[in-house]
């Protein structure tokens, strides 16, 4: 496992790299995207345990974070979607030079899913997308975000909305993350749906649990011939802290990850 800092030497993006391990090294290589705020933290451990499996069937992995978040730079108040997407891209860039691959598998989390997906839009180098318990809109992601804090800080007495889940200038505050408003309007302007995914050559939607939102991306999905879609449940949720701190690992969406991609 070695970090260290790529990209522009001004807007440096911090990194991990997995080398391959004990093993003969594959034609291509992973790249982890993150999700982001506390389920960026929450899954870490996941992460880390992705790529070193990984590592194990002749994969270098490369786990990196967003400029503004992390160990990357710039604040977060500083960023917004295209920045993330232009970080993707640039991973890529540095992991194909590490590793003198041609072609890279990207496994998306959470909101990491959306940016991947977006970083991709038209690629034709990506030898899979792995979208994990995907944001497939930024809207819906929007939303999401307002209605869970609407329901946390409205007021129980009146029924009136309590202003400190959004500041004077429009800026979300969620669980000790900020979204200002230039990274809200161009998350919105991301739809998986809507992206050029074509020449990927294998699209996997895996999925923890099922929802309602899972269940219109299938559906609008299926007609593509390099989509398929799983249920992988775990009996840990990823995104479950225990009453002890505690952190469970999704051992058997790891391990399908894994077996995705031999």
């Amino acid at each position: 496992m070695t970090p260290f800092f790529f990209g522009e030497s001004n807007h440096q993006l911090y990194g991990v790299l997995h080398p391959v391990h004990n093993t003969i090294k594959k034609n291509s290589s992973v790249l982890l995207c993150n999700a982001f705020g506390q389920e960026y933290m929450r899954s870490h451990r996941a992460y880390r345990q992705l790529a070193m499996m990984l590592t194990k069937q002749g994969y270098d992995v490369l786990r990196f974070d967003y400029r503004g978040t992390g160990d990357s730079a710039l604040d977060l108040d500083e960023v917004n979607a295209n920045t993330w997407v232009e970080d993707v891209n640039v991973a890529i860039g540095e992991l194909k030079d590490i590793s003198a691959v041609s072609n890279i598998h990207v496994v998306g989390l959470r909101l990491g899913g959306l940016i991947a997906a977006s970083a991709i839009n038209g690629r034709d180098d990506i030898a899979s997308i792995n979208l994990w318990d995907p944001v497939t809109s930024g809207e819906k992601y929007i939303d999401e975000l307002s209605s869970e804090l609407r329901d946390e800080y409205t007021q129980e007495d009146n029924g009136e909305l309590n202003s400190n889940y959004q500041d004077d200038v429009g800026v979300i505050n969620f669980n000790g993350f900020s979204l200002n408003q230039s990274l809200q309007k161009t998350l919105k302007e991301l739809n998986i749906e809507n992206m050029n995914l074509s020449k990927i050559k294998k699209i996997r939607h895996i999925i923890s649990h099922e929802s309602i939102d899972s269940e219109q991306f299938i559906k609008a999905m299926k007609n593509r011939n390099n989509f398929q879609s799983d249920l992988i449940e775990a009996p840990h949720d990823w995104n479950y802290v225990d009453k002890y701190g505690g952190i469970l690992l999704p051992q058997p969406i790891i391990q399908g990850i894994v077996n995705c991609l031999l």
